[in-house]
């Protein structure tokens, strides 16, 4: 197994915004220009909530992106196991999984409070409701493939499997930690200013569990059941 990885890819994950970027103005240009709604394409996969078609997007280009970093990676000698690929989901690992889960959650009050009271907009469009809005079936059939499917492990493969090692092998624990963070919250800048704060500091949670235990499946399983949450238990319980 390597003990540093190469840094000069530390900012590859940018590639799967800046596609979903051009997949949005390619959509909404090739709408315009035929005189139809941009939300014609999401309703032709039966998606009316504009939220779940972004994630949708969003997470098949995270995925052909992580997909991408493998390969390139692995021409230069760098395989699963070096990215966090190893070892078991031993029995206490979950239980910290789930713990950090729910630590992420807890902050998110005391976090929207403080957010509230100085006035940060949580998303750039100020008539969002929530990061995601599925009402029907096939919409949550779609976050489901796109939020617990597809992101955990794209994300989790390229920001603490890569990212945070290739940085710890550089700079030291706490600045590639710090360095991660931010790298991460900006990752999600193109959803709002409030958000970033937020996925700054809810980054501790899943980087250290990959300290803890070099292995992206408890990350996985911590960023999953926070999705769980988030794309399917909130939307449910809150928006409806």
């Amino acid at each position: 197994m390597r003990t540093s990885l190469p840094i000069r890819y530390l900012l590859f994950p940018f590639i799967s915004i800046i596609a979903t970027a051009v997949t949005f103005f390619g959509i909404y240009t090739a709408g315009y220009m035929a005189g139809l709604p941009p939300e014609r394409a999401a309703l032709a996969v039966g998606i009316r909530d504009p939220g779940v078609f972004s994630v949708l997007i969003y997470a098949l280009w995270a995925a052909v992106t992580a997909w991408a970093l493998v390969r390139i990676l692995r021409s230069e000698g760098v395989g699963l196991p070096d990215l966090g690929w190893r070892g078991k989901l031993s029995l206490e690992a979950v239980g910290l999984a789930a713990l950090a889960a729910v630590a992420a959650e807890m902050l998110w009050f005391p976090f929207d409070a403080a957010r509230q009271t100085l006035g940060i907009p949580l998303y750039w469009d100020p008539a969002r409701r929530g990061f995601v809005q599925p009402a029907s079936t096939l919409e949550f059939v779609w976050i489901v493939l796109a939020g617990l499917i597809l992101v955990p492990p794209a994300e989790e493969t390229m920001f603490r499997g890569y990212v945070l090692q290739a940085l710890e092998g550089r700079i030291g624990r706490l600045r590639a930690l710090l360095l991660h963070n931010l790298l991460f919250a900006l990752y999600h800048g193109g959803i709002g200013p409030g958000l970033v704060l937020y996925v700054f500091f809810w980054s501790f949670f899943p980087a250290l569990l990959y300290m803890r235990y070099r292995s992206v499946y408890p990350c996985i399983l911590m960023h999953f059941l926070n999705n769980l949450w988030v794309d399917i238990a909130v939307p449910l319980l809150f928006l409806r």
